[in-house]
């Protein structure tokens, strides 16, 4: 089987490599975000967020923020990548078999 490579110069492959890109962060930011809510811990600042935003809402909860909130906090994940500066790749990447 001969292997080919990625040319990272033409533009279908940049979109297709930010998009890739675009997904796995997203995946790892969600994945985050679940365990956040299992741990019941706001490493994430989620509360301070509300409460920088929506002061009155964050005097109602605050109190069981953690407990009764955390868990039930819907959080849309959007993620946009670019890809700069592949000029400093001549030859197109290859392409490793799993």
């Amino acid at each position: 089987m001969e292997k080919t490579g990625l040319a990272v110069g033409e533009a279908e492959t940049l979109e297709m490599l930010e998009q890739e890109k675009e997904k796995a962060i997203k995946r790892d930011v969600e994945a985050a975000l679940r365990r956040s809510k299992e741990l019941k811990s706001d490493f994430l600042g989620l509360g301070d967020r509300l409460y920088r935003e929506y002061p009155d809402v964050w005097e109602k909860v605050k109190d069981n923020w953690r407990d009764a909130w955390l868990p039930h906090v819907a959080v849309d994940v959007k993620v946009t990548s670019e890809i700069t500066r592949t000029g400093l790749i001549l030859d197109p990447l290859p392409i490793k078999e799993r």
